[in-house]
């Protein structure tokens, strides 16, 4: 199950990736049904790390996220994704009724998060691995996007603020050390919008590259 599970992975990564995927507008959102049996909910790419969370109907009939890794080749091209993690029996959120339920009525929820050591080779890694940390959200499907801030210490004026497109309800954000955002939610009719905006944070070790 996991190599079919990477192949759509990596698939997922080359597509988000492609010339004109520019994301700025949001799709339907995928359903598990008829022959269905795995989804995209979203990709982050942070510069030649790319993240992929998928939600597959295992066969008891539950749904289960899993969460794979790749790295981007000097060629441009996405090696195989690596599996880092899974849970069983969440919420099916491919289904109206259900996101609904958990949101009630909200633009945005924190559904969870999780850490994993990764080799990222970045300049401050430690022999060039991190703890990376995974947040996944929850957005109304009145939102259209995401407004990511950039909050950490340190960070260039550059690196400020991000919109981030949906492709599904379902939301990845990948990390690293000691960085830290705010998420607002874009226009969306008929929700209600949280007082404060949603805090986000990395894990504790040190690192002071801006996000993307």
């Amino acid at each position: 199950m996991h190599r079919s599970l990477a192949e759509t992975a990596r698939a997922a990564l080359t597509a988000a990736c492609a010339p004109g995927s520019d994301g700025d507008a949001a799709l339907p959102a995928p359903r598990l049904g008829g022959d269905t049996t795995v989804v995209v909910a979203d990709t982050c790419v942070r510069g030649d790390l790319g993240f992929v969370l998928l939600l597959h109907r295992r066969k008891d009939g539950l749904v289960a996220e899993e969460l794979f890794f790749s790295r981007r080749e000097n060629t441009g091209v996405w090696g195989a994704a690596e599996h880092l993690s899974g849970s069983g029996g969440i919420p099916d959120l491919t289904r109206p009724e259900e996101a609904a339920a958990v949101l009630r009525g909200w633009s945005l929820v924190a559904l969870g998060d999780s850490e994993t050591g990764i080799l990222t080779e970045r300049p401050r890694a430690d022999e060039g691995h991190e703890l990376v940390r995974f947040h996944v959200l929850l957005v109304n499907e009145a939102v259209g996007h995401l407004d990511l801030g950039n909050t950490s210490v340190g960070a260039s004026p550059a690196s400020g603020r991000v919109r981030k497109p949906l492709t599904s309800q379902v939301a990845l954000i990948a990390l690293f050390p000691e960085e830290s955002v705010t998420v607002r939610t874009g226009a969306g009719a008929g929700v209600r919008p949280s007082d404060e905006p949603l805090e986000l944070v990395g894990s504790d070790a040190a690192s002071g590259a801006p996000w993307a």
